[in-house]
């Protein structure tokens, strides 16, 4: 769950205030490894192997920590390999501490995020880079650490909205076969890419560091990363910022039944601002009535990407990714025309979360050790629930994706609802937008209620995620909290001006 890394690193993509773009890489030399004040290492946990920055870059340095595949059982189960990066704190006098971040998905790292200037510069505000060693961690399963191997999991002559028992069978065996395909190309670490064992590697990666506490910064999928780690270790969280919080309380089906409330929401804003945007080729059409062309050319094998036919189902999905941020608001109307008037949907294709293939399936590896299952008897009747809470999109969303993606898979997730048990000094700012579409505002409503201790920045506008790029008074918020632990002036933020 996060913004997909292709918008977030386009270069069209500036930061406010005239920060670099993703585009320039720097070439400079890493700095030699920082000494630290010794702390206790959990059980068999090495020191950082440091290792030159590829590419290097002046003053981050990169390394790798061994940890156990399974932490239960660590000297039967084998090893793998974690990689970090490291970006020392620009005034040292005022150093905090560190700053560990995880961006969301999962599929993808956070390491290049700190090893890299620009990208550094990109996602973290000069506040945070001054006072803090960020330090980016390439989680387990993810290529940069030891990675997972799958088959590929996307199958469009598969319905993901089964309407029959037959349809049921046919997604449950796809969804079966792939898990193990996973198992039998990458072996034991499979089965161990959950969060609980995640955030076990980050506290290897905190000791080895010789840090006694950690600062998180969770966005989307890092926020479930950031309760798993605050959960087990609370006396090692000195400040814990969420921003677009999965509510773990709750159980499948209500996790599909609010998503779809939040992508119909999301479209009916993106028609709005359609009908006001003189350069949006679908001012004066009804979006929805555009839709329903849409599909039903695709359904009559007349919309095509890449060669071949594309399914009404895949341009579903395409469109839910392109509400993610109003930032590719053209791109996303265009490609409706297109695939409307012309049958072309290789401009709309192109934001779906099927485009790269390569993280996708290692975010549906991991996902589905986290997310808790429906019964494959409860699919046709959540599916035709789900698209009366989003009939626009017929019910897709991304908990939809993930939820009838690991349908009847024969391991249980790791992951049982509950509310989250952290004690009173965990005191987390929680960062929520008024119209996420994959993490919705009445989740952070949820999770604030259940921590006395917490903060929610409630910030107008559209976009999954203030971070990085969605809203500057939430991330201000969460820098002054970060920094100083100080709580805000204000819990409310208005939408940025439009750029």
């Amino acid at each position: 769950m996060g913004i997909p890394r292709a918008i977030a690193r386009s270069s069209a993509f500036r930061v406010r205030g005239g920060r670099a773009s993703l585009a320039a890489l720097a070439a400079l030399l890493c700095l030699p490894a920082l000494p630290a004040a010794a702390a206790p290492s959990p059980a068999g946990v090495r020191a950082v192997s440091w290792v030159p920055c590829d590419p290097p870059d002046e003053g981050a340095r990169c390394g790798a920590v061994t940890v156990p595949v399974d932490w239960d059982h660590p000297s039967a189960s084998g090893s793998a390999q974690v990689r970090i990066a490291v970006r020392p704190a620009r005034d040292r006098a005022r150093r905090v501490g560190v700053l560990m971040f995880n961006p969301g998905g999962p599929g993808a790292g956070a390491a290049d995020m700190a090893a890299r200037k620009d990208w550094a510069e990109f996602w973290f505000p000069p506040a945070l880079l001054d006072r803090f060693d960020i330090v980016g961690v390439d989680p387990r399963g993810v290529p940069g650490s030891t990675p997972v191997s799958c088959a590929d999991p996307v199958n469009p002559e598969v319905s993901r909205f089964p309407r029959t028992r037959a349809e049921v069978r046919g997604l449950v065996a796809a969804s079966s076969s792939f898990a193990a395909s996973c198992l039998q190309r990458t072996g034991p670490l499979a089965a161990h890419l959950d969060t609980d064992t995640v955030a076990r590697d980050l506290d290897a990666v905190r000791a080895a560091l010789g840090e006694p506490t950690i600062s998180f910064l969770g966005v989307s999928y890092g926020t479930m990363l950031a309760q798993a780690y605050a959960e087990r270790y609370p006396s090692r969280v000195r400040a814990l910022v969420l921003d677009g919080v999965v509510d773990r309380s709750l159980p499948a089906a209500r996790l599909v039944l609010d998503g779809a409330a939040a992508v119909q929401d999301g479209l009916a804003r993106f028609a709005a601002r359609c009908a006001v945007t003189e350069a949006c080729v679908l001012r004066g059409k009804d979006v929805t009535a555009e839709l329903r062309r849409m599909y039903a050319r695709a359904e009559r094998g007349e919309v095509r990407a890449g060669g071949r036919a594309v399914t009404a189902e895949e341009l579903r999905i395409a469109v839910n990714d392109g509400l993610n941020t109003p930032l590719v608001d053209g791109r996303l109307a265009a490609g409706i025309r297109d695939a409307t008037d012309k049958g072309d949907a290789n401009l709309l294709t192109s934001l779906s979360r099927y485009q790269g293939r390569d993280e996708y399936t290692r975010y549906r590896a991991i996902i589905c050790q986290d997310v808790p299952r429906v019964r494959p008897d409860e699919l046709i009747g959540l599916a035709g629930a789900a698209t009366r809470r989003g009939p626009s999109l017929r019910g897709a969303s991304e908990m939809w994706d993930i939820v009838s993606g690991c349908a009847g898979l024969p391991q249980q997730a790791h992951w049982t609802p509950h509310a989250w048990r952290v004690p009173a000094t965990v005191t987390p700012l929680i960062l929520s937008g008024a119209h996420d579409v994959a993490t919705p505002r009445r989740w952070a409503e949820s999770v604030h209620r259940r921590l006395p201790g917490s903060t929610l920045i409630r910030w107008d506008g559209d976009g999954h995620a203030a971070w990085p790029m969605h809203n500057a008074c939430a991330m201000t918020a969460a820098v002054t909290y970060l920094t100083d632990l100080a709580p805000p002036t204000s819990t409310s933020c208005p939408a940025d001006r439009a750029s």
